[in-house]
């Protein structure tokens, strides 16, 4: 469950079929988000029809609401139906590079897959998170790479990924690691 209250603005988005999308952010940098609220509507609404399409279920629940919040100690926290983003994500006052982009989009749909797994369908036990949260860095470049919307993360995307990967094998590798399980 999330709460979140604040004096915020929002961007909101109805499309057939899909549930009704807010974007929030406090007044303060509401400019900062309206530069970009559009492909992050894009990212969402192609996340949501690729995961119906791929789990056979439609987004399970009554709205989907995002909201980037000052002093968020995470990059981003799915509850249901509503997703908190770190305000550090907003591009303030600078045009973004696609590498920028792309990583707040792979955030946006892997913060979106826990509506499916993590909120709809939950692990039995809770020593199993990395896998959840695995899983779900993993369907987000995977989403990334087939919704047409946004077709040019397309090319950089697995490369994107590869270096999560070997981030990820060489931090296993440290004396400093421990067991998963």
């Amino acid at each position: 469950m999330a709460i979140v209250a604040g004096p915020f603005d929002f961007h909101e988005k109805n499309v057939d079929g899909l549930p009704p999308m807010r974007i929030y952010a406090r007044k303060t940098v509401f400019a900062d988000l309206s530069r970009t609220s559009e492909e992050m509507f894009a990212v969402t609404m192609g996340g949501m029809h690729f995961y119906k399409d791929l789990f056979g279920k439609a987004y399970p629940f009554r709205k989907y609401d995002q909201v980037f919040v000052p002093e968020f100690n995470a990059g981003a926290m799915e509850n249901v139906g509503c997703v908190t983003y770190n305000e550090a994500y907003l591009y303030r006052g600078e045009n973004p590079t696609l590498a920028k982009r792309l990583r707040f989009s792979i955030t946006n749909l892997h913060e979106l897959a826990h509506m499916w797994f993590g909120n709809l369908v939950t692990m039995k036990w809770w020593n199993d998170l990395w896998l959840n949260e695995a899983f779900a860095t993993f369907m987000s470049f995977l989403a990334m790479t087939s919704i047409k919307e946004i077709d040019y993360f397309h090319p950089t995307a697995w490369v994107t990924f590869a270096q999560y990967v070997f981030w990820g094998v060489g931090s296993d590798n440290l004396s400093s690691t421990h067991a998963i399980s």
